[in-house]
């Protein structure tokens, strides 16, 4: 395991007022044999991954940690460095993922794993309420109005459904991008998880489990940019008129203090 701690300060004195973290999911070296990815040259996905990285700075995201499953250190020393000058807290995790259980699960399996252990490992994580998760290789354009939204309105989930121009069913949740906690992740979305299988795909399994414990309503749309593993293009960019501001979601509320 390799773990690069964000910062020499002590974290408790400056996590106060600062936007919740962002947990990045990364695989920069997948095997060949991987299901359903067309994107397996690990330059190119270090090459999209960095790049979306380097995005969520520029919007402002202040404690950031990238998690890659297949044992690699996504950034440079110089790149965190770098990004850390700019007042950013930035962990970089890594493990080695079990490349069997993922020819035979799929990777929304593997991501339930690697979220599993980037909360148990990471500093960040540990001490923040809440935390938005992106796959890697994808930002955000309108995150700061998204995250107005959470805040203003007290939210404890959020999720969205997927895209329109999904090629699979487009009742089902997006996984690129949501906002939880370490705790809700375990009650309502490793199960989902772990059920996985390239069959009985995760997105499924998460419509049913927050089809039964969240309302249903709807929210601004996260604009989501970056490149698709699974196809090895970019995702399309498109205008959806009304449903800019009224597409469908999962959400819960924090309990009143």
């Amino acid at each position: 395991m390799k773990k690069d701690g964000p910062c020499g300060a002590p974290l408790a004195t400056m996590l106060s007022n600062m936007l919740p973290p962002i947990l990045i999911t990364t695989a920069i070296s997948p095997p060949s044999n991987t299901p359903m990815l067309r994107m397996t040259d690990s330059n190119m996905r270090s090459i999209t991954t960095r790049a979306a990285i380097f995005f969520w700075v520029g919007l402002g995201l202040q404690r950031i940690v990238i998690c890659d499953a297949t044992e690699t250190s996504v950034l440079s020393p110089e790149e965190l460095a770098t990004i850390r000058k700019l007042g950013v807290l930035i962990e970089q995790l890594a493990y080695k993922q079990d490349d069997t259980l993922l020819a035979q699960r799929g990777k929304g399996f593997a991501e339930g794993q690697l979220i599993k252990f980037a909360i148990a490992n990471s500093q960040l994580l540990g001490r923040s309420d809440s935390f938005f998760k992106c796959t890697g290789k994808v930002f955000c354009r309108n995150f700061a109005a998204i995250w107005d939204l959470i805040a203003k309105n007290n939210i404890a989930n959020l999720f969205w459904k997927l895209s329109e121009s999904s090629p699979v069913d487009r009742n089902l949740v997006d996984a690129r991008f949501f906002y939880t906690s370490s705790g809700e992740f375990h009650r309502l979305l490793l199960p989902a998880y772990e059920q996985s299988t390239e069959t009985r795909i995760l997105e499924y399994n998460l419509l049913l489990s927050l089809d039964a414990q969240l309302k249903r309503g709807t929210s601004l749309r996260p604009q989501l940019s970056g490149f698709a593993g699974g196809t090895g293009n970019p995702y399309p960019e498109m205008y959806l008129g009304d449903l800019e501001i009224s597409y469908p979601c999962w959400y819960s509320l924090k309990a009143a203090q």
